[in-house]
């Protein structure tokens, strides 16, 4: 296993914790943010897509689904973007930026691994776009 799927798997491994303790136990993750317990079906809900995402991550970093992990870079960049963005416009509690930091360092860290890896083996690894004529 590469340094770019470790970095995803672990990545999954965080999500897929996260969306049980939300799925199981809403209050408990809720609380250690400090944040206010609710019964709110939608907490268990997010619980249920955040582990379901852990487990595609953990997945395609297990099986080398090396396209999927330039996908997560961007698609992580802009989650912690925007819950930075939802913070500082006071639509969410500053909390998020816990999240927010979570991932924007995962993502510069799987960022940094392919570029490593596409240095080291340039033409080889399926993480560099390869255009057909």
């Amino acid at each position: 296993m590469n340094a770019a799927a470790i970095s995803v798997l672990v990545y999954g491994i965080y999500l897929f914790a996260n969306g049980v303790g939300l799925l199981c136990a809403p209050n408990i993750p809720l609380g250690l943010l400090g944040l206010p317990p609710t019964q709110e079906p939608w907490v268990r809900v997010l619980g249920l897509v955040a582990g379901e995402v852990g487990f595609y991550f953990a997945f395609a970093a297990l099986r080398g689904v090396a396209g999927l992990f330039r996908a997560t870079v961007h698609a992580r960049g802009v989650a912690g973007l925007t819950l930075i963005a939802l913070m500082v416009l006071g639509l969410g509690p500053v909390q998020l930026s816990l999240f927010a930091a979570v991932d924007l360092v995962s993502a510069f860290w799987t960022h940094l691994a392919i570029r490593r890896s596409d240095a080291a083996r340039p033409g080889l690894y399926p993480l560099k776009r390869q255009d057909t004529p």
